[in-house]
């Protein structure tokens, strides 16, 4: 049986309403035209083959949805396979957030040496880490807390008003000022420990 090359779409139109139409070969182009690069950038992103396959078909497949829908339309500002790369694309990217928050950990209470052959560095890594700890400590509750939550766990602002029964706008407000104060605290500490 002999292969028949895949078409090409002399416009972005033809091709839009081949998909429209669900023919084959437009998938096949769409494949053909959007994989190679995808996979490229998610294995330059963390990812393995694998994840490049699986994220490739869900982002295809959300693709694929929103144009049966009418969610997504045509537009001259942007080419088909480019928008079918970013829906894929935002596949990847959950996929690495979730695993990221699947993995978090607490704060560690030490660091230990790392043996980078430089002693030097090494000691004023901790002393920084250390700094940055002491800092932390002088925070009242609510804003250790709430900076735990939103940089060391990855919550969500939503997730950490719903904890301290705030309106997520304070909590973004919240955030940005204990932000500011750990910071000052920092500088008065790196200043006393001579950093």
């Amino acid at each position: 049986m002999a292969i028949r090359p895949l078409p090409v779409y002399e416009t972005d139109q033809d091709f839009y309403q081949a998909l429209l139409r669900r023919e084959e070969r437009a998938y096949q182009f769409l494949y053909s035209t959007v994989f190679p690069s995808f996979r490229n950038w998610v294995l330059t992103n963390n990812g393995t083959e694998m994840d490049a396959e699986d994220a490739f078909q869900k982002g295809l497949m959300n693709f694929l949805l929103n144009l049966e829908i009418g969610k997504y339309q045509l537009q001259a500002s942007a080419r088909i396979t480019t928008v079918a790369f970013e829906y894929c694309k935002r596949v990847w990217l959950t996929e690495l957030n979730s695993a990221r928050l699947r993995h978090h950990a607490p704060m560690p209470t030490r660091i230990d040496a790392v043996d980078t052959g430089d002693v030097e560095k090494d000691l004023e890594r901790m002393t920084i880490v250390s700094a940055v700890q002491k800092s932390l400590h002088q925070l009242k509750d609510v804003c250790r807390n709430l900076l735990e939550w939103f940089y060391v766990e990855e919550l969500s602002l939503r997730d950490i008003a719903q904890r301290l029964g705030m309106k997520e706008e304070s909590v973004k407000s919240k955030r940005y000022q204990c932000a500011e104060r750990l910071k000052e605290l920092y500088l008065q500490t790196a200043k006393k420990e001579g950093l």
